[in-house]
């Protein structure tokens, strides 16, 4: 339906509504929300609600409300935020592990994401760890020394191929930690990992289908990979992973990957990647900003 006849059944749809109330001789309440109801569900964008309006500066976020965590995240830049921009992310994440802060450069586009930045790390639980060649839970959470605190800078690249009702994606972390002791190991707390070298690398593939009204839901198979990390054995990952955009504005996500190679044996709790949560997206200069629990259900 082309975007002149859309508008034109909004605005019959409208006017034929307002012509029912009035002949009953009833009020007709709110009857500019039902337009912008009627409107929303007609006027859709092709490529989602964020692929539409103007470049400009804007301050935007992505957050977080998980089981157990709370990820506030918020970026300033230019472009169309959550779609296609440059700018400054600066975020963090508390756990019932670590607490982390973050800040870097990044610049975003539906298919390919690239971005730099140095993170500070402290662990509530795990030291920094003498030198072994596999450890196990206890070995990592009894340590008598201080709680490993770190610096590390990142460089993410992120790519997406679209495909009908599907998408592959690929998303490469390469790691270096700033000042871990020399002759000690750290558990990273971002990529469930004990690493020896300062230098690693992280690897991550996912093959998702989309089903649902717009795709808004997405399920499929994440295999990740911890390498390059100064031991003997490469860290390999596999689980399920699915998202849902419950409305433009809100969305629910979860993973888990459990580790098939490793190592180490650290049981479920710290050897494997999990998150479950919402994601709630927001800027400024957007169209039809909703707060949470507000907005039009997509699927």
């Amino acid at each position: 339906m082309g975007t002149g006849l859309r508008r034109a059944v909004v605005a019959l749809l409208f006017s034929a509504t307002a012509l029912a109330l009035s002949s009953t001789g009833k009020a007709a309440p709110n009857l500019p929300d039902l337009a912008e109801e009627i409107g929303e569900a007609l006027i859709r964008p092709r490529y989602g609600y964020y692929s539409v309006g103007p470049h400009r500066w804007f301050l935007s976020t992505k957050s977080d409300l998980g089981l157990p965590y709370v990820k506030p995240f918020f970026s300033f830049g230019y472009g169309m935020p959550h779609w296609m921009w440059v700018g400054v992310d600066v975020n963090a994440i508390a756990t019932l592990e670590f607490v982390q802060g973050y800040v870097g450069l990044r610049a975003a586009s539906p298919i390919f994401d690239l971005a730099l930045g140095v993170r500070d790390t402290q662990s509530y639980y795990k030291p920094f760890l003498a030198p072994a060649p596999t450890y196990t839970y206890d070995d990592v959470l009894n340590g008598s020394t201080p709680k490993a605190r770190y610096w590390a800078w990142e460089v993410e690249a992120v790519a997406i191929a679209p495909f009908p009702y599907s998408a592959l994606l690929l998303d490469l972390v390469m790691v270096r930690t700033l000042d871990v002791p020399d002759g000690k190991y750290v558990y990273d707390e971002s990529y469930r990992a004990i690493v020896a070298d300062p230098f690693f690398a992280v690897l991550r593939a996912a093959a998702l289908v989309r089903f649902l009204n717009e795709n808004s839901l997405k399920v499929g198979c994440l295999l990740e990979s911890v390498f390059s990390t100064g031991r003997d054995h490469t860290v390999i990952r596999l689980g399920p992973v699915a998202s849902i955009a419950i409305t433009d504005h809100l969305e629910a996500l979860g993973a888990l990957t459990m580790p098939v190679r490793s190592p180490d044996a650290l049981g479920p709790v710290l050897g494997s990647y999990g998150i479950a949560g919402l994601r709630y997206r927001w800027a400024t200069g957007e169209p039809a900003p909703k707060l949470p629990w507000q907005g039009r259900l997509i699927p």
